[in-house]
């Protein structure tokens, strides 16, 4: 029985000082962003578009669906919001972006309760205020979807560098609106390349996965959108591309 007990003993020693281990070697966290300091250890990009009327019950579905990602992204992704917007200044104020910090902690090497309130307080607030100001933003003359897309990513510290895993969720009706390019002036992916913009792409989605939560718009040239964005996304290097609808009726 002695025996027995020496050799718990010293295997609750051996889990502690693992623990321990761990903990001294993981790097410093930077208190305003909460990301370490070697870097997220991947990338949720999310960029709303409300220029266009969205209705409650598309806005309630877009919400849930992306706090379910945000639950479900590992421990010190780093999330990071933006809204598309004509107005740059509404751009910049919107850019939102910080790591997500573990929720819990083990009772071994950390208080649980302070690191839960820790979590909620200096991560899931912010967020969802974020996210609830974004979603509230009114509707607007122009949407240009692509320049406040390359604007947003180029915002994002680390995303375009490193092997982090990196994914893209627009929240878009996709129709294009801007003095760049329109839909509604019966622009598409040859007018598109034939005016020298394709020769502009940033190849900034390299190895990234997208993801649509699309809002659907009727009057909008349904198939030429599809395909424009088909292929502009191919060309930007998407590794992935993924589309739900978010209807409301």
């Amino acid at each position: 029985m002695g025996i027995g007990l020496i050799v718990a003993a010293l295997s609750a020693l051996g889990v502690i000082g693992w623990f321990l281990f761990a903990e001294a070697g993981k790097a410093p966290i930077d208190s305003t962003s909460l990301c370490p300091a070697d870097g997220p250890t991947g990338h949720l990009a999310i960029l709303l578009d409300t220029t266009d009327p969205v209705s409650s019950t598309q806005l309630r579905a877009a919400r849930n669906r992306i706090t379910d990602m945000i639950d479900g992204a590992p421990d010190f992704t780093r999330i990071s919001f933006a809204t598309v917007s004509p107005d740059g200044d509404i751009r910049a104020g919107s850019f939102t972006s910080l790591c997500k910090p573990p929720s819990d902690a083990s009772a071994l090497i950390g208080n649980p309760r302070l690191v839960a309130e820790r979590y909620e307080v200096s991560f899931v607030t912010p967020v969802r205020a974020a996210l609830d100001g974004l979603l509230a933003i009114p509707e607007a003359q122009a949407s240009p979807i692509l320049e406040a897309l390359q604007e947003f990513l180029t915002r994002i510290p680390d995303f375009g560098t490193g092997d982090a895993p990196r994914e893209v969720v627009l929240v878009t009706d996709l129709v294009q609106h801007s003095d760049v390019f329109s839909f509604y002036r019966g622009d598409d992916w040859a007018s598109f390349r034939n005016s020298g913009a394709a020769d502009r792409l940033a190849r900034s989605l390299t190895d990234t996965r997208v993801r649509i939560l699309r809002l659907p718009r009727p009057a909008a040239p349904q198939a030429v959108v599809d395909d424009f964005w088909r292929r502009y996304l191919d060309a930007q290097g998407a590794s992935a591309v993924t589309t739900t609808t978010l209807g409301d009726l």
